[in-house]
């Protein structure tokens, strides 16, 4: 934007397609960069960015399919990879020379963050419902010593915190069996 180019607080578009060709070796680049610069204590709740699906409350939206309020999806190289580290979400908690993490489960601070939110009562029935699940993993087919591996050869030898409602709780680890 020049110096000329006028500035908004928002702009409202019914769609946006933001993209760019890249055909040159070694460069890199985002064909989008959402970002906030915050000198100030924010309130409750702060996003750089925001993705939102809502089926609305009058009980006829729903899809047939997969919904999602956010799809990334990476294309893998068609040919035998030879380099990099290929992953379809990258997360980066970045410290900066003083940052301080307080020791205190009541205010986490992790990679992710997953609230449920809704009327209590529906809240309930999901929890107890067969299909609720922190996570859906389609297409792996279960293998001894295989990303899915159901044999449950090895033992539990190390652990990741996870807080589930201000309590710690540890997921469990094994080693691969085969090492």
């Amino acid at each position: 934007m020049g110096s000329n180019s006028p500035v908004y607080d928002s702009i409202v578009t019914k769609e946006a397609t933001i993209g760019r060709n890249f055909n040159v070796a070694g460069r890199t680049g985002r064909p989008a960069y959402f970002f906030a610069n915050v000198d100030a204590k924010m309130g409750g709740w702060f996003n750089a960015s925001k993705s939102q699906l809502h089926f609305g409350s009058a009980g006829t939206g729903e899809v047939t399919g997969l919904a999602s309020a956010f799809n990334a999806e990476l294309y893998l190289p068609n040919k035998t990879m030879t380099g990099g580290s290929y992953s379809v979400y990258e997360g980066n908690l970045n410290f900066q020379a003083s940052t301080i993490v307080v020791s205190n489960a009541a205010i986490p601070c992790g990679f992710m963050t997953f609230n449920l939110g809704g009327t209590q009562a529906k809240i309930d029935t999901w929890e107890e419902s067969a299909s609720a699940c922190l996570f859906n993993i389609s297409g792996a087919t279960a293998a001894n010593d295989e990303f899915f591996d159901t044999q449950g050869g090895a033992t539990h030898s190390a652990s990741i915190r996870c807080i589930i409602g201000g309590t710690a709780y540890w997921l469990m680890l094994a080693a691969d069996p085969g090492a």
